[in-house]
């Protein structure tokens, strides 16, 4: 029971208590008094008076005390506390999306895009250059971005990759992993367990939740369609030689240019205009 309830409760015996103390009128009136007189005022005593005051004056304080303390009530730790889930709209909605891919699957350049949603430099690459990839060259229709989910640790089957691969099953991979990537401070506060996944997946708001549920269910596996997916990024990835930040490779009709350890968006800017 919160303080506010506890403080109610206790409202109706401190009435009570006061009622008690006040003085009831007399039922017997004097014969001398006329039928029409009216009966004679009975005044509390000043002593009953100090009671009232001081009884009433506790019950506002102890209300007053539950009221504050759940205006000041501060969040548990059970609750994640998502950020960017309107920015992640506002990047990612209507380009197209179909599994890993964002933007037209007509567009003149392909840019794979190597990640890890776990790793903390990770995270700033990300963040500083697929907003603006996205809205100057994918929106448009001149490049489409692969996700290729890419564990700079040794197993490659992390937890929040199944989300994401989950996510992308609809059309909303992208968004699954950017708001993975805001939200990492949570995800090390919680821990990445399969209620962090649902919180992410709750932050989309075309999401079917139950759908997205059920395709992690049935298909995220060890051996499942989701884990084959993501050891065959890592193979190519391996194959490729790609480090531990993210990584570009950026193919288009003039040819392609691997970019490592994070490459800045002026120099994915610089290697689209190289391969066009």
């Amino acid at each position: 029971m919160s303080n506010k309830s506890c403080a109610l409760a206790g409202a109706p015996q401190i009435v009570g208590a006061i009622m008690q103390r006040m003085p009831m009128a007399t039922e017997n009136q004097s014969a001398n008094e006329g039928a029409n007189a009216e009966p004679a005022s009975v005044p509390l005593p000043r002593r009953g008076r100090i009671w009232v005051i001081l009884l009433l004056s506790i019950a506002i304080l102890a209300i007053g005390y539950a009221l504050v303390g759940i205006a000041t009530q501060k969040a548990g730790r059970d609750v994640v506390h998502l950020a960017g889930i309107s920015e992640a709209q506002e990047i990612f909605g209507g380009v197209p999306q179909e599994g890993d891919r964002l933007g037209s699957s007509d567009a003149p350049v392909t840019i794979q895009i190597f990640n890890d949603m776990q790793c903390s430099n990770c995270r700033e690459d990300f963040l500083g250059t697929i907003p603006g990839l996205v809205n100057g060259y994918a929106r448009p229709g001149e490049v489409q971005l692969l996700m290729r989910h890419y564990s700079a640790a040794e197993n490659p089957l992390e937890l929040g990759f199944f989300g994401a691969e989950a996510a992308a099953a609809q059309g909303y991979g992208w968004q699954y992993t950017y708001l993975f990537f805001r939200n990492q401070g949570e995800a090390e506060r919680f821990g990445v367990d399969q209620d962090f996944l649902d919180s992410v997946a709750g932050g989309i708001e075309e999401l079917n939740e139950p759908e997205w549920l059920e395709y992690l269910e049935g298909n995220g596996g060890s051996d499942g369609p989701i884990a084959k997916r993501l050891h065959g990024y890592d193979e190519l990835g391996a194959d490729l030689g790609i480090r531990t930040r993210q990584a570009a490779i950026v193919s288009g009709p003039g040819g392609t240019r691997t970019l490592q350890d994070g490459p800045t968006l002026a120099q994915i800017e610089a290697a689209i205009e190289a391969v066009q």
